[in-house]
């Protein structure tokens, strides 16, 4: 199956389990992804596995919802997502490490269109990277000010 990867490391000021515990509460997304303009949490805290969030994203100006579950969880460092819309699957992966003077955050994604729509994956190499570039961005920015 095609697919089109993402993946990209970023280093944070913030402690590693600050930074943790705020990026796998998922429904926090919308407020570092620009792309993103709506998450909210639909089973209670704390997240663990099949925990579920739903996230609007917009993408090339219409809005397209998504379903992601926590498919694998290690406290403290590692969690694992798959987001389901009507028109692509979304696998991300998110792992946190202490770093020198901060975090490393490592982000990565795979993202699958679904049928008809497949035929674009090949052109959709570019706008992905730009979209999870703007991702990563807004996540340095938000927890340089969020967190001390």
């Amino acid at each position: 199956m095609l697919f089109v990867r993402y993946r990209r490391e970023i280093e944070v000021a913030t402690a590693a389990d600050a930074t943790f515990a705020y990026l796998s509460d998922f429904a926090n997304a919308a407020e570092w992804d620009p792309g993103i303009v709506e998450a909210r949490r639909l089973t209670p805290p704390p997240t663990s596995v099949g925990s579920r969030f739903e996230v609007t994203a917009l993408f090339r100006g219409r809005r397209q919802s998504f379903e992601y579950v926590v498919t694998e969880l290690e406290d403290g460092s590692r969690i694992a997502l798959r987001g389901e819309g009507e028109k692509a699957l979304s696998d991300d992966v998110i792992t946190v490490a202490a770093g020198e003077g901060g975090t490393r955050v490592t982000y990565e994604a795979d993202l699958r269109l679904k049928g008809v729509y497949r035929v674009a994956e090949p052109f959709l190499g570019s706008t992905f990277k730009r979209m999870g570039d703007a991702a990563l961005d807004g996540l340095a920015a938000r927890l340089s000010g969020t967190f001390e």
